[in-house]
């Protein structure tokens, strides 16, 4: 039941309004965007209101020089959460050299088993009630090209289970139950680093999230600052009571839908135990963090990073704790570089720093070869 891969599936767009033509888009972690049609008049018998045939074509597949889809493999599993009453859904793609331990539940997904551990990256976001979607986006390739698990895991606060994943008062993601999607991020990372599931450990760990999602990650680093070995917080909403007190800063009104309006004392109260700036362990033993940030950003104000990086320098200990690195764009807003080369000049930033600190980066050899450490 869990080893299902998942996948992205929606309408298309149709220019035609009087057809029987159902344009449906559809792709996963390993295939590429695809428009599929479906006749509804050769799927749907009117007469008796069943199927009576499925008759689909291809309009259209999009085609991504030099990749062989049947190189990389994606699959979906779950894991309980804390209080036992969730399951938190987690997609997983990977390269197929990638080999299961024998407890995992993949373990003969590629016929092999494995007791070695694998670099795993996790990306979260968990707000608004949005999904993250299990997409193919080419530029993980070259983290799973290099053994790197890449892992989505659809935290509470999203809409991956329906709107209670979201709303519930209790067992949801918003207002005072916010930090179920923290717990849950925390549980998950726990899972797959320590007991019979580890596919890792914490010097191969790293994560991600922009915005909201930088939140997250913020958190997260607070609660379990050694469970990590590397964190990336793309534009990261790190400042909340700051932010959602100030009502003269654009879109704040609004967010208090999402956060809550901590003008009133039990907002307030509950918001000032996960917020990250409030929330920074003194002598700490934190991992390498990348703050990215941009100057012109009216969702996140850029002074939240520079903040939060002023912070975590200010407080962890030195010896042990990873470096704190800022990178602010003077040009750009909430969603990064416009210009396709230069947003993917940052992602290969972001990049290097996280195979850096991983010790992924590949190495020369005398011979002038390339050596790949994992």
């Amino acid at each position: 039941e869990d080893i299902k891969a998942g996948f992205d599936i929606g309408l298309g767009p149709n220019h035609q309004y009087n057809t029987s033509d159902l344009i449906i888009a559809y792709d996963s972690p390993t295939e590429p965007p695809q428009a599929i049609v479906v006749n509804m008049n050769d799927y749907f018998n009117e007469d008796n209101g069943t199927a009576q045939q499925k008759l689909q074509l291809i309009l259209k597949k999009s085609v991504v020089p030099g990749y062989d889809p049947s190189q990389y493999s994606s699959h979906r599993e779950f894991v309980l959460s804390r209080d036992g009453k969730n399951r938190i859904p987690v997609t997983l793609v990977y390269h197929k050299n990638i080999t299961f331990p024998p407890t995992s539940p993949d373990n003969n997904y590629n016929g092999q088993k494995s007791n070695k551990v694998h670099p795993l990256h996790l990306y979260g976001y968990g707000s608004y009630g949005d999904s993250c979607e299990c997409d193919f986006d080419p530029t993980r390739l070259p983290l799973l090209d290099r053994g790197i698990i890449y892992a989505i895991v659809h935290v509470r606060g999203g809409g991956e289970m329906g709107r209670q994943w979201y709303e519930d008062p209790k067992h949801g993601g918003k207002y005072l139950s916010k930090r179920n999607t923290f717990f849950d991020f925390i549980d998950v990372a726990s899972h797959y680093s320590t007991g019979e599931s580890k596919i890792t450990n914490s010097s191969l760990l790293s994560i991600e999230g922009r915005s909201a999602g930088g939140l997250l990650i913020g958190a997260a680093i607070n609660q379990e600052p050694e469970l990590f070995k590397c964190a990336i917080l793309g534009v990261p909403f790190v400042d909340v009571l700051c932010s959602m007190i100030d009502s003269t800063i654009p879109l704040t009104v609004g967010e208090w839908e999402e956060w809550g309006n901590p003008n009133e004392e039990y907002f307030f109260e509950y918001m000032k135990g996960y917020d990250p700036m409030r929330n920074v362990k003194i002598d700490g033993t934190y991992p390498s963090c990348l703050l990215t940030g941009g100057l012109h950003d009216s969702r996140v104000q850029y002074w939240e990073p520079l903040k939060f990086a002023a912070e975590l320098r200010h407080a962890q200990d030195s010896d042990k704790s990873g470096p704190v690195c800022l990178k602010m764009e003077m040009s750009a807003g909430h969603f990064s570089a416009s210009d396709r080369y230069k947003y993917l000049k940052e992602l290969a930033f972001d990049y290097a720093f996280l195979l850096d600190q991983l010790g992924l980066v590949m190495r020369r050899t005398k011979q002038g070869e390339e050596e790949n450490p994992v």
